[in-house]
């Protein structure tokens, strides 16, 4: 699994339960393919050929990351039973279209297991927004319990499991606009703990502006990305006289805010993805919600890094299976539907 984020890819090996967490490990991406990545997700054009030379280069390392899996947890690929692998997102238009590259079929073939893929598409091809799946593998992780999880990678999503109901929906960017606005300013991939934005101020005429924007006033089911929440997107409401700590200090507030907004007064909440180690960005969340109890996934046995390559393991074993992975009530979708294409091994 790789995120929005696009720092690395984390996998896992997971029980056939999948709840129980046997083996993890994180690979960045090499220097030069996180730029020629970036360089797609933020530009939007490309050429084919060039398309394809990343789309093949990202399943090679992908490949990688599962041959180093294996070999630091001492397990043989026979003992895998399957592969789920998200790729890694470069476009997403909710309810139309999503491409992740990474090619099931070269992972198969490399790894010598089989390999599920593409989990979006079969849920935007029944109309839903195929965004986010993962509120089934919450509710799962729950095991029976009422709750709300927050995914905080590139971009925020929110599950709620209340009175037998689920519903989820991306609330908005997380990590995506941190990242990048610290990599304009200072030249560096992240905001450690947040300490830059803990030096600023709350610039209260950017965040009004910012949460004043169509996609929080929209109603769920609704899904974005990168493509949305991107520097452009945040240039067009600046006014140029704004200091960069400010504006990194406001960007933790939009994303505290359009998250809390959402939460249901006095559930518990359950944080998980790389944003967790913001911890003012945790820190605002938990103010923001002083009637609930705000927590990690560690606490339901699933560590905070990992719980998406979990998720996407759980899927690939219900792909198998033949069941459902998809919430229509979380995507739009005409009805459940079984995610993804199946690479056999050879």
């Amino acid at each position: 699994m790789s995120g929005t984020s696009l720092d690395g890819v984390d996998a896992v090996v997971i029980d056939t339960k999948a709840t129980q967490l046997l083996a993890q490990i994180y690979l960045p991406y090499p220097k030069l393919l996180k730029q020629q990545l970036q360089a797609l997700t933020q530009g939007g054009k490309t050429h084919l050929k060039d398309l394809a030379d990343i789309d093949t280069q990202v399943a090679h390392f992908f490949a990688d990351v599962v041959a180093a899996l294996l070999e630091s947890a001492n397990i043989l690929a026979a003992d895998i039973k399957v592969i789920g692998s998200h790729g890694q997102t470069i476009f997403h238009q909710g309810g139309e279209y999503s491409m992740q590259i990474g090619h099931g079929a070269i992972i198969a073939e490399r790894s010598g297991i089989a390999v599920v893929s593409d989990f979006r598409m079969n849920d935007i091809a029944a109309a839903g927004q195929g965004a986010p799946l993962t509120p089934m593998y919450h509710q799962h992780l729950l095991q029976g319990k009422e709750g709300v999880i927050i995914n905080l990678g590139g971009i925020a999503n929110l599950t709620q499991v209340l009175k037998g109901v689920v519903t989820g929906f991306d609330t908005g960017p997380a990590n995506t606009l941190l990242d990048n606005w610290i990599k304009k300013s200072k030249q560096l991939d992240y905001d450690r703990d947040g300490i830059w934005a803990r030096s600023g101020l709350i610039d209260k005429r950017l965040l009004s502006a910012l949460l004043a924007d169509e996609y929080f006033k929209k109603p769920a089911p609704k899904s974005t990305g990168p493509e949305y929440f991107n520097l452009a997107w945040l240039t067009t409401y600046l006014t140029g006289d704004e200091s960069p700590a400010d504006v990194q200090r406001t960007l933790v507030e939009l994303t505290a805010m359009s998250i809390s907004q959402q939460i249901t007064k006095g559930a518990d909440v359950y944080l998980c993805g790389g944003g967790v180690h913001n911890l003012f960005l945790a820190e605002r969340l938990a103010y923001l919600n002083p009637y609930s109890e705000v927590s990690t996934t560690n606490d339901l046995g699933m560590p905070v890094d990992y719980v998406e390559a979990a998720a996407f393991g759980f899927f690939a074993q219900q792909t198998l299976a033949g069941k459902t992975s998809s919430l229509p009530l979380v995507t739009g979708a005409k009805g459940a539907r079984i995610l993804g294409a199946i690479y056999a091994a050879q």
